[in-house]
């Protein structure tokens, strides 16, 4: 972190901090460690990231500020270097705009440095849910049909849920979270879709993003036509059973075109491709969204889709099978399924990973601020674990560490720390014999003898 400058990136204003007894990059960085430690709630905090000495002066803690605690308006050990609930207040403090300013200063960072070199993006959402007590929290409301023992047959009910959205754009090979946005739990993905695309291309640069998989709740018209004709970004995205061109798509299971329908098989695998469909009524910019859809002379836009037929040991029946649409040539469609089966790393590799790994739906306070905090800042040490994993990651970290063993050798060089009851003094060892008594017939060049003499009034 040191290394690559992200120390930097957490040097935000913050809202409030009138009296900053501690510096609000220490505040920050401290919370990031205990997100890296895994601790699950700030009750742990005394117990274990406040207790570990050595880590706390690497942080840049004190030993007057570990012993003593940053005031004096908290006594005792469990307010030492501060108090657990200090550092959960201290999430409340950041607007989201800030909290996502350090994410984004971390990518700008690894792109810089050669961490991001992939062409193929993947993008969902995962729930952050919460009681109905949290502030500023979201309600969804879904029906979902369940089973009933009393009346022995699926029954309808309402279900809700309160909380709030992780919406996340990541890179394939590298698993960096290149951008990211928390909202309400009821807000959809397809609002945050072109957002999300321009923070990107902030972050790692414009063109780099060709190819994005996308989950089907980013469906959008306007958006996806958008990504390909402004942002020259093909994409791949399943969609909904009930949509036209699903219908369309369906009713060419059978049909032979060797102009616009192309089949493909292997062992557990059948599907078909499906060249310039024009029944997505939606698909298409600003001017084509204001038009008539049902008006005779409408005409849509062409787009390619892709329809599995056969899946393992099931064959899906006329009406049921899956359709993906895409703006790749569907001239060889297993190659659109094969890609398309790749986003299914974010789900395994990050939501799951960042709900049991790295504990983010585990929020240090119930408030909006504070699970945005909480979110961001582990999305953060998320990308630099990774990383720092990678080859390259280990050299820098190794390269940073050799340069602060130098810098820090030639501080501490035979240096000694003298306690005296409460008092203590830090002294080079030849220092030290004058005061003893003992002093060196010849000194080192970093101890200026006659300076030492008199400003300790030794004759």
């Amino acid at each position: 972190m040191k290394t690559i400058g992200f120390l930097e990136c957490l040097d935000v204003a913050g809202e409030g901090y009138v009296r900053r007894m501690i510096t609000i990059a220490k505040l920050l960085l401290t919370y990031q460690v205990k997100v890296l430690l895994g601790i699950i709630s700030m009750n742990q905090v005394p117990g274990t990231l406040f207790n570990d000495i050595g880590l706390l002066m690497m942080l840049g803690y004190t030993a007057e500020q570990i012993e003593n605690g940053h005031c004096k308006r908290g006594k005792g050990k469990n307010n030492r270097p501060m108090n657990k609930n200090t550092l959960a207040d201290a999430l409340d403090r950041f607007s989201p705009e800030e909290l996502e300013g350090i994410l984004n200063g971390g990518v700008k960072l690894l792109a810089k440095l050669g961490f991001i070199k992939d062409t193929t993006f993947l993008m969902d959402a995962t729930d952050l849910p919460t009681t109905g007590k949290c502030e500023g929290a979201g309600r969804r409301t879904v029906d979902k049909k369940v089973w009933s023992r009393k009346e022995k047959k699926l029954v309808t009910i309402s279900v809700t849920t309160f909380g709030f959205k992780l919406m996340l754009l990541r890179s394939l090979d590298s698993r960096i979270i290149v951008a990211a946005k928390v909202r309400q739990i009821q807000e959809s993905e397809k609002d945050w879709t072109l957002a999300l695309v321009k923070q990107a291309a902030e972050n790692i640069g414009e063109k780099k993003i060709r190819l994005l998989l996308i989950d089907r709740g980013y469906l959008d018209g306007l958006t996806l036509w958008t990504l390909k004709h402004n942002y020259g970004i093909d994409w791949i995205i399943p969609l909904r059973t009930d949509m036209n061109i699903a219908k369309d798509a369906r009713g060419l299971r059978n049909t032979v075109d060797a102009k616009k329908i192309f089949r493909a098989q292997r062992k557990d695998l059948k599907v078909v491709g499906i060249a310039g469909l024009a029944s997505y009524d939606q698909y298409g910019n600003e001017e084509h969204q204001e038009k008539d859809f049902n008006a005779k002379d409408f005409r849509g836009n062409p787009i390619n889709v892709v329809m599995v037929t056969h899946w393992k040991d099931k064959a899906y029946e006329p009406g049921h099978e899956p359709v993906f649409l895409t703006t790749l040539a569907v001239s060889k469609p297993l190659a659109i399924l094969d890609k398309y089966d790749l986003r299914s790393l974010i789900e395994n590799q990050t939501n799951r990973e960042l709900k049991q790994g790295w504990l983010i739906t585990k929020i240090p306070k119930k408030t909006q601020r504070a699970v945005t905090a909480h979110a961001i800042l582990t999305l953060c040490m998320y990308n630099l674990t990774n990383a720092y994993r990678t080859d390259m990651g280990q050299e820098l970290a190794e390269s940073g560490i050799r340069r602060f063993r130098r810098e820090t050798s030639q501080q501490t060089r035979d240096k000694i720390v003298v306690f005296t009851e409460e008092h203590y003094g830090i002294f080079d060892l030849e220092e030290l014999m004058f005061l003893v008594g003992k002093p060196s017939k010849w000194f080192s060049r970093h101890v200026n003898a006659e300076a030492f003499k008199k400003a300790h009034g030794i004759t």
